[in-house]
């Protein structure tokens, strides 16, 4: 009869049949053979620090048993240290409490969800000792004896001051600081005292100091030309580092617009309908500006002379004619019907005034603009006109005031309507994609004149240039060559050999990258300088009490683990 070995149980005989099995299921049979001993043979059953259940076999020695779990849970007799001993060793950990420290910092960060479950595991066992509902208790039972081990005994505190000097200074600063924001705004010597509190607790906490060093190292960087952030971001999402600066932007306005478009949640047309407001608006504005500075224009009843008027019109016949013959039918037709008209002003004295002469250009101007352009008949009624103007200006010089300024306003509107395609009868979607271009900074934009021109409508419509930037980071997939790069990253082949590959994927998805921009610039229209440190302190301590609840909380039973 044939014998096998096993490993820890010595021989097995089976019949002969086991020869007749192929290697593969003889293998099989000497796996089944092996478990069915190890699940009858008796063991030492042991409850671990998670609530799971550790098996040995029976007979291990006790010493041997402990060897084991002092290996993997660390445990043992605590060292106890002199108070002189404490500085020395207290240097000697450094750097193992400070990796620490850094490790507890980002907790809250890297794992949002876990953090926010233990929190709550933590805050539920505690309203549970307080009678106040049933929930388990472990989680707030191994914050608590993680505190008590700490600081229970002056023992214990001497071992924390050695074994994890950052954590001890970070504690002490926690305390004085929440003792300097709670009594801050005490009178007299308690409030003074307060005030101080807080300010030592700022110096010793080194995680305050790290986290107000890591403000003011970023500061520069977030304020420098061109963002480098955003810079590399827009890279790597395609959509340029503007449109980022700008969903920052948005976030710290509470621009819910710019969210909208970012979620696609509200349709495109929203953004031409903005930009058509404003237009409407500078309209408005043009008119507004126009009336009063014509209000001291009509209030002048100064009479003016034609004599300007007349010369312009003589030295224009001569252009017109040679030797009593017109060179020019059309342009000798205009100077006749302006003619006509300047003698039918001319002839009423209730129009010598300023806004009489203002009445005689305007019915010039029509003359003119019936003409083409280039043509003597239209440097005929130009000269004429102009001439027109200048009296007026001559003598009342807030009359070129009004003039200039609703020119120049006219002119940025017509730059603006061509600009953006927004004339009369021209396409909607020829517009919305101009002003989608207008954070780009390349040939087709003029090199940014054409953002800066969206700019000005951004005066009227302050939701607009974020409007146009959450548009532009709706995808969730990269533009243009980002996005092939994107494809290669991502690539199954290549993330199994480097996983950390993956890793800069959600850095090339605008959508991520523009959800993250605006909540930063939310963040940051309210952090202040204590918020950051606030905030600091609070994630290191959060970090701390996730990593003993998750770590000590007590698991099911049903799970265990042989040895």
């Amino acid at each position: 009869m044939p014998t096998l070995e096993i490993s820890g149980y010595g021989r097995v005989w089976v019949d002969d049949s086991f020869l007749s099995l192929s290697p593969e299921e003889q293998n099989a049979t000497v796996e089944e053979i092996a478990a069915n001993l190890r699940a009858s043979a008796p063991v030492i059953e042991v409850e671990l620090p998670d609530g799971s259940i550790a098996e040995f076999p029976d007979g291990t020695p006790t010493e041997t048993i402990k060897a084991a779990l002092q290996k993997k849970f660390g445990g043992g007799p605590k060292k106890d240290y002199d108070l002189a001993d404490v500085p020395e060793a207290a240097l000697s950990n450094l750097g193992s409490s400070a990796g620490q420290a850094l490790s507890d910092l980002v907790q809250p960060f890297l794992h949002p969800i876990d953090t926010a479950n233990a929190i709550g595991d933590i805050a539920g066992g505690v309203a549970s000792k307080a009678g106040l509902m049933e929930h388990d208790e472990s989680a707030a039972d191994a914050v608590g004896q993680f505190f008590a081990d700490r600081y229970g005994s002056m023992d214990a505190v001497k071992r924390t001051m050695a074994e994890d000097p950052v954590g001890f200074l970070s504690d002490v600063g926690t305390i004085l600081s929440a003792g300097g924001l709670a009594g801050a705004r005490a009178a007299g010597v308690t409030g003074k005292l307060a005030k101080v509190a807080g300010k030592v607790g700022d110096y010793v906490d080194p995680v305050s100091l790290g986290t107000k060093a890591a403000t003011a190292v970023a500061a520069p960087v977030v304020r420098g030309a061109g963002g480098v952030a955003a810079r590399a971001l827009g890279l790597s999402t395609g959509v340029g580092g503007d449109a980022i600066k700008e969903m920052a932007r948005a976030g710290a306005m509470g621009n819910r617009a710019a969210l909208e478009q970012l979620r696609d949640t509200a349709p495109m047309a929203d953004i031409t309908d903005s930009a058509n407001r404003a237009l409407g608006d500078m309209t408005a504005e043009r008119a507004v500006q126009f009336e009063a500075d014509m209000a001291p224009v009509k209030a002048n009843q100064t009479r003016l002379p034609f004599q300007d008027v007349a010369r312009s019109m003589f030295e224009a016949r001569k252009e017109v004619y040679h030797n009593g013959k017109p060179k020019d039918t059309r342009a000798a037709s205009v100077l006749s019907d302006i003619r006509s008209l300047v003698r039918e002003y001319a002839s009423d004295p209730r129009q010598h005034t300023p806004m009489g002469f203002d009445a005689l250009k305007q019915r010039i101007g029509e003359i003119r603009d019936g003409t083409d352009a280039g043509t003597l008949a239209r440097r005929t009624a130009d000269k004429i006109y102009r001439a027109t103007r200048a009296t007026i200006a001559k003598r009342v010089p807030e009359y070129e005031i009004a003039q200039r300024g609703y020119e120049n306003a006219t002119k940025t509107l017509n730059e603006l309507r061509r600009e953006f395609s927004m004339t009369e009868g021209a396409a909607n979607n020829t517009a919305l994609r101009k002003l989608l271009s207008s954070t780009r900074n390349n040939v087709n934009t003029n090199f940014g004149e054409r953002e800066k021109m969206m700019r000005e409508l951004a005066k009227r419509e302050p939701a607009l240039p974020g409007m146009i930037a959450g548009r532009n980071l709706n995808a969730w997939e990269p533009r243009g060559i980002a996005r092939v790069v994107g494809a290669v990253l991502a690539a199954p082949h290549l993330a199994a050999v480097n996983p950390w590959m993956l890793a800069a994927v959600p850095a090339m998805s605008p959508r991520v990258v523009g959800e993250a921009a605006y909540a930063a610039g939310s963040a940051a229209s309210v952090l202040t300088p204590d918020m950051v440190r606030l905030i600091g302190r609070t994630s290191y301590q959060a970090g701390r009490a996730t990593t003993n609840a998750n770590g000590k909380k007590r698991a099911p039973p049903a799970r265990s683990e042989r040895w």
